[in-house]
């Protein structure tokens, strides 16, 4: 029989697993839930009741007028990390300057995640040993930040931090703060073209860039992973009918497609 893989669209983010809030509140329709959540005042951040996906609620992050680098949030209470290996989160709009914190809140167990400079897209970040708060944001549309939890150790007292750049800029709304078990995959729409070359195939899929790339099953397994190049193909016959994601890395973007084989 003939295998068919279709490239479809991806209108709304999918995941392979399942996710979860990654603390009580972190969906910010209830903003009690949310506040409970917080071992410190919220600095520069507000609630917006309908600034979130969908017109969901949302945390607005506004200007830092200070002199100094601030916490916008610590969630320290009311922690879902167990089992987590990626945290996912939503955003829009502008920051200037802007990193993430996780782990057990000290020196040892804490991990830093640095935003690039010029994010406009979706972005997987690994774990560093500080904040930079060099990183900068300007997108219309919603994006996907991915938070790689390798190294990080959550110990008894998890916490997770947004964390700003003194004197900067804001108008960012962050939307669900989500934890997961296995790599969440979003909307790549915009980069759909970039990976996969082909939208039908025989037996092997074509690609159109050089990256290490995996597909994952929709259990969140992966089932095939290999290096391949610009104007390749990989052989995928062996692959049961089903939906798959289809990831990689392309010039230092984290890339997804989602297919489907007949």
């Amino acid at each position: 029989m003939k295998k068919i893989f279709t490239i479809l669209s991806v209108a709304a983010a999918m995941t392979v697993s399942a996710q979860s809030n990654l603390f009580a509140g972190s969906d910010f329709n209830d903003w009690t839930a949310f506040q409970s959540s917080l071992g410190f005042d919220l600095k520069s951040g507000e609630q917006s009741a309908a600034g979130g996906v969908g017109g969901t609620g949302a945390l607005k992050i506004t200007d830092n007028t200070g002199t100094s680098n601030i916490y916008v949030m610590t969630a320290n209470k009311n922690m879902n990390v167990t089992g987590i290996n990626y945290i996912t989160l939503k955003v829009k709009g502008v920051a200037g300057g802007i990193s993430f914190n996780a782990g057990d809140g000290t020196a040892a167990g804490s991990k830093y995640f640095n935003v690039p400079a010029g994010t406009t897209g979706n972005v997987t970040l690994t774990a560093t040993g500080a904040n930079s708060y060099t990183g900068s944001i300007n997108t219309n549309d919603w994006v996907t930040i991915t938070l790689d939890l390798t190294g990080v150790s959550w110990g008894s007292t998890p916490s997770f931090s947004i964390k700003l750049q003194k004197s900067s800029t804001n108008a960012l709304f962050v939307d669900d703060i989500k934890g997961s078990a296995t790599l969440a995959v979003a909307d790549f729409a915009k980069t759909n073209s970039i990976l996969v070359k082909n939208t039908v195939v025989g037996e092997s899929i074509a690609f159109a860039k050089t990256a290490d790339i995996q597909i994952v099953n929709a259990a969140g397994q992966v089932v095939k992973a290999a290096k391949v190049t610009e104007g390749s193909t990989l052989n995928v016959s062996s692959l049961a009918k089903g939906v798959y994601i289809v990831t990689g890395s392309v010039n230092g973007e984290k890339v997804s497609q989602k297919v489907i084989k007949n």
